[in-house]
């Protein structure tokens, strides 16, 4: 269930993902002190997370999702907002940054739940 953003600078794209969440131009997402996404809202915030890798060699930006410690489960409605949100952020904010997005259906690293 992660998303795979395919982009030839993914640790720029990191980065500016982190400035735009920082100064509050990606509203409605925050990151933690790990560099993890949650979406910022009350109702989703912390419920789980994204982490990011790089893959260099396949020019891979990838965000795994993280349940929070005391889940047991993440749930279709969990995972279908969070991969929603995130790749709704990415396309209005980054779009001329990478050359496709794919969300996963199945666990995929660096999915961790």
């Amino acid at each position: 269930m992660a998303i795979i953003i395919y982009t030839d600078n993914p640790d720029l794209l990191l980065d500016k993902i982190y400035e735009a969440i920082d100064s509050k131009k990606a509203d409605k997402w925050a990151r933690t002190s790990d560099g993890r996404l949650t979406y910022g809202t009350l109702l989703w915030r912390n419920e789980a997370f994204f982490k990011p890798q790089i893959w260099v060699d396949e020019k891979q930006l990838r965000f795994g999702l993280l349940k929070r410690k005391d889940r047991k489960h993440i749930t279709s409605k969990l995972y279908t907002t969070f991969h929603v949100k995130l790749t709704e952020m990415l396309l209005s904010h980054f779009d001329d940054d990478f050359r496709t997005i794919t969300a996963t259906a199945a666990k995929t690293e660096p999915d961790n739940f």
